[in-house]
């Protein structure tokens, strides 16, 4: 099993890699700033955090599975990272060593890993910060188009996916933002993961 840990703080990637190279299930582990030595290496799984995500999306074609590293990340935050990225797993960097060898096993199966205190908090987040089913006002479209905004698609950018004019786009966004009773894009984020979250069940 490759595992590519690709970290802002040099310093935490090259220690998880200390940590994983002693483990008896045989990991093989590059730490790496960039795409530094990341095209031979081809990895199973990428450990990244909200500042290397980015560059994760940037790489060559890679079947990897991509798990975020959480360092205290708040729920709307962690909400647009899964929103906006393709992501198998959220771990905190309070994991215990145990506990990260089992995620990485679940998420290699093919399951998502996102431990049970930030799923619950992503829950509560989510149904605290969109009241009374407002939800249900909205038309397939209009869900569409708040699923698209927390990944910071631009009105032309939704347009295209959407298949539809930007004009088409702004006012679906002004029937969002007058439904909902909201004035920002990044109040729609809480409002995008629980329609996720409800896509999932």
């Amino acid at each position: 099993m490759k595992i590519l840990i690709d970290l802002g703080s040099l310093l935490l990637a090259t220690a998880l890699q200390e940590l994983l190279a002693g483990e008896p299930e045989g990991y093989r582990t590059l730490a790496a700033t960039g795409t530094r030595a990341v095209d031979s290496f081809d990895p199973d799984f990428i450990i990244a955090d909200c500042h290397t995500l980015p560059r994760t999306a940037t790489l060559p074609e890679t079947e990897a599975k991509v798990i975020l590293m959480d360092y205290g990340l708040s729920e709307e935050e962690i909400a647009s990272l899964l929103l906006q990225y393709k992501l198998d797993g959220v771990m905190a960097t309070s994991t215990d060593l145990d506990l990260f060898k089992k995620a990485l096993k679940a998420i290699g199966e093919g399951q998502i890993w996102i431990d049970n205190h930030k799923i619950k908090a992503l829950v509560n987040h989510a149904e605290s910060a969109v009241g009374g089913g407002l939800e249900e006002s909205l038309s397939r479209k209009e869900r569409e188009i708040v699923m698209l905004i927390p990944q910071g698609l631009t009105n032309r950018e939704i347009a295209a996916v959407a298949c539809i004019s930007e004009q088409t786009v702004k006012t679906h966004i002004s029937r969002i933002f007058r439904k909902l009773n909201v004035s920002r894009r990044s109040q729609l984020v809480p409002l995008a993961m629980k329609l996720k979250l409800s896509d999932t069940r």
